[in-house]
């Protein structure tokens, strides 16, 4: 068994950085996807002076550090939604050149896939020293695990899950919306139906949205982009990339000559809604949320997400009663 003091963490990255792009996910607002789907990045740049196709610059290799359970099951989904339905290049370009860590110093379940080390918080010693478990998942795991900073042991270290069964602190309730992920096809059912069953919640909803698209560039699994092409000043270079875009925007859905499929607002968002909860659970057999609260937290209006499922499930099922 390897494992790691908290003190010595620090000293380990930045020996890392020596070798590697090092990047602290756990300080930015946005989510781990722009390290891999960026806000804006080149797909192919024409140079007109040198007649020919120049392709985009090759990802070096980095370490994504810290990403907690809720990002590494995301990471996870994000992954499969990228390869349907064929793999993107220019993602999984640079999926390959990224070592993911993730901390977990909870009892929360941690995802396997796509991840390469895992430092899970072990209890206390008599020391008072924290210290972390190393579960190497990969060879890259396994190379910048290789180092003195990881010291092996046979001490039997207790999981916190069996001092909670010696009678330790309970188990933090699961949130609400983490219980109804659980049950993916409830909640497609439900929010399918509450567009003709219950639309005071999405006039509400339209009159509250500001349509600023906030919600979808925080949230780990939208991956909606569109492709642009941009000129050099010059004109010797003319650029095309790809860049974030929204469904709750209002040009997300407008074509050629301005006719606009979602013209308002509460349109666009039932469409965000319809998107992650029905057809996810159509294509992929679950929702595309992970209850990381991103869009909660990060909503200049204020919007509770949580809540506003809460309240389609409360309409849905009491329909269902009235049906009966």
């Amino acid at each position: 068994m390897l494992i790691i003091q908290k003190e010595k963490i620090g000293e380990w990255l930045k020996e890392l950085t020596k070798k590697f792009i090092v990047i602290d996910a756990r300080k930015d607002i946005l989510p781990f996807k722009q390290y891999f789907l960026p806000p804006e990045e080149e797909i192919f740049v024409f140079d007109k002076n040198k007649k020919k196709l120049l392709a985009a610059k090759k990802t070096e290799e980095f370490i994504l550090f810290g990403l907690h359970p809720k990002a590494a099951g995301a990471l996870a989904q994000l992954a499969e939604i990228m390869k349907t339905p064929k793999p993107d290049f220019f993602y999984f370009q640079k999926r390959q050149a990224a070592t993911v860590v993730s901390v977990t110093e909870t009892e929360e379940t941690m995802p396997h896939k796509e991840i390469d080390l895992i430092l899970e918080k072990i209890p206390s010693t008599s020391s008072g020293q924290e210290k972390y478990k190393a579960h190497v998942l990969s060879k890259k795991g396994e190379k910048i695990a290789k180092n003195k900073f990881f010291k092996k042991t046979n001490s039997p270290l207790l999981h916190p899950a069996i001092l909670r069964d010696c009678g330790g602190q309970a188990a933090p309730p699961i949130p609400e919306l983490h219980k109804l992920l659980l049950d993916p096809e409830l909640l497609k059912d439900a929010v399918e139906w509450s567009w003709q069953g219950c639309p005071e919640i999405w006039e509400k909803l339209g009159q509250q949205c500001l349509g600023c698209g906030i919600c979808t560039y925080v949230c780990p699994l939208c991956h909606c982009f569109s492709i642009g092409d941009k000129c050099s000043i010059d004109k010797t270079r003319a650029t095309k990339i790809r860049r974030w875009t929204a469904c709750t925007l209002p040009e997300f859905s407008q074509i050629t000559g301005g006719h606009k499929f979602h013209g308002s607002i509460k349109e666009r968002y039932y469409n965000w809604f319809f998107h992650k909860f029905v057809r996810a659970y159509k294509e992929y057999g679950k929702a595309q949320c992970v209850a990381c609260g991103n869009c909660k937290k990060n909503c200049p209006a204020g919007i509770d997400i949580e809540q506003v499922i809460l309240d389609i499930l409360k309409n849905f099922q009491k329909n269902k009663k009235q049906g009966a």
